[in-house]
């Protein structure tokens, strides 16, 4: 089956994170998070993939290549402008116009069943699918109003004022090619703005149904952390890399852990790492490659990425350090 990975955005909230690396590059657990997408888009038989791209698409594509290395084969389209999600869709019409498609962020963290999905898809007869979530914060997030059997009666994108639910859009979605009809085929074009509000106007099959398992729209800093610590307490299916020596600590290949260094689970290490004695490392912090934890210091729930430098005595938590050596906080 086919699918489409959404990769074209800038990433405007994700900032100075997204300064270095396009989202869909961003590391979890020391692997980009679109390669957890991917492998889950494999897991359930989605193999032939396309990503859009806009934002640093050379970074991604060098990334991410033909896709092999996840179980899928993946292929590219490039806008020279932003086209929306549904514009960018539309421009795939010919990758995905034969059979029923999937679409998906490639900076939304899942293990959601997306057979189950399918399964529920066809069986309402639905021209489009949704994946819900509840949530507490609305205003970042498609909300809408279901029937008894998962119609859905209203849907209004990030509401301003009183959210009309609690259940939330989470960009996971399932298309008749026959949607395809119905976006413009020229310019920008939203799903949450502009087709979604269409279906539910006109009265088309259109359903939202809640799935089992995890999922994390990584919208801003605090959202990578929870991630970060989430994957490494083994709360989301995915394949994570290096050796568990105890349980909840992660290290890769080639790294150094002074044996009076405390590494405190969940945490992982990256390949060529080292960490000095004295060194405390923990609460869900996933520590890059060729990077040194000085003597004394001290990393709770942080991500430390490729080669970034720590200093001496640092006392960090709750932030990412980049490789330019700035700390995002998580309230950044």
């Amino acid at each position: 089956m086919r699918a489409l990975m959404l990769s074209a955005g800038v990433g405007e909230r994700m900032r100075p994170l997204t300064d270095h690396l396009p989202k869909p590059l961003l590391p979890i657990a020391n692997r980009p998070v679109a390669g957890y997408v991917l492998e889950h888009l494999a897991r359930h038989g989605f193999t032939e993939v396309v990503a859009n791209l806009h934002y640093r698409a050379d970074a991604i594509e060098e990334t991410l290549g033909d896709g092999s290395e996840f179980g899928v084969s993946l292929h590219y389209s490039r806008e020279e402008e932003l086209l929306g999600s549904a514009g960018g869709t539309k421009r795939c019409a010919e990758f995905l116009k034969d059979d029923t498609f999937l679409v998906i962020g490639s900076d939304d963290l899942t293990d959601m069943d997306l057979s189950e999905l399918l399964r529920r898809h066809r069986q309402a007869g639905a021209v489009a699918s949704i994946g819900l979530v509840e949530v507490e914060e609305t205003s970042q997030f498609g909300i809408v109003v279901t029937a008894e059997d998962g119609r859905i009666e209203k849907f209004v994108e990030k509401p301003k004022g009183p959210s009309p639910s609690n259940t939330a859009n989470t960009q996971i979605y399932l298309f008749e090619p026959e949607i395809l009809n119905l976006i413009p085929p020229e310019g920008f074009y939203d799903y949450g703005f502009n087709l979604f509000p269409r279906l539910v106007e006109s009265g088309a099959p259109f359903y939202g149904f809640s799935l089992p398992g995890y999922w994390r729209d990584i919208g801003k800093v605090s959202d990578y952390l929870a991630a970060q610590k989430e994957m490494l307490e083994g709360k989301v299916q995915a394949r994570l890399p290096g050796e568990e020596v105890k349980p909840g600590v992660r290290v890769e290949a080639g790294a150094e852990v002074d044996p009076g260094a405390e590494l405190t689970a969940p945490v992982i290490i990256g390949a060529r790492s080292r960490v000095r004695g004295g060194a405390r490392v923990g609460g869900g912090s996933a520590v890059g490659a060729e990077v040194e934890i000085p003597a004394g210091a001290s990393l709770s729930g942080c991500v430390v990425w490729d080669g970034a430098p720590l200093p001496e005595g640092a006392d960090l938590s709750r932030c990412v350090v980049l490789p330019d050596g700035t700390v995002a906080p998580a309230g950044g």
